[in-house]
């Protein structure tokens, strides 16, 4: 999970607009009202409600969620709703430091963290194995 903050005084949260991105494991009891509502109830029901009931979810893919609560509402009550589904052009997020962008045109490979890249090498070594 990885929940994305915009910069102070920004609107969103997209790779290279300085906004906060935080980590955390699939189990974080902070989101367990989202992951087991999306993971059990509502998955089962996105194939058919695209009109591929029979096809599987695709391998490799992200789902944007947007907290549509007000704040300070309990997290065992948060309301969710997803922003967006991609399967097309899935970006992994520890990899952000070899993005280009203007102040770092010559960001390469090398300057993503070697933890970030153990982690990077973790999603793709579970997609192989799927």
């Amino acid at each position: 999970i990885i929940h994305k903050k915009p910069k102070e005084g920004g609107i969103s949260a997209v790779g290279g607009t300085g906004s906060i991105y935080t980590y955390y494991g699939p189990d974080e009891a902070k989101f367990s009202n989202l992951t087991e509502g999306f993971l059990k109830k509502d998955l089962p029901l996105v194939m058919p409600a695209l009109d591929l009931p029979e096809e599987p979810i695709p391998l490799w893919w992200t789902t944007d969620f947007i907290l549509s609560s007000p704040e300070g509402t309990p997290a065992e009550e948060e309301k969710w709703i997803v922003g967006e589904f991609n399967c097309s052009c899935v970006g992994i997020s520890r990899c952000l430091a070899a993005y280009c962008k203007d102040d770092t045109p010559n960001a390469c490979f090398f300057d993503i963290a070697t933890e970030d890249l153990k982690e990077a090498q973790g999603y793709g070594d579970l997609m192989g194995q799927k």
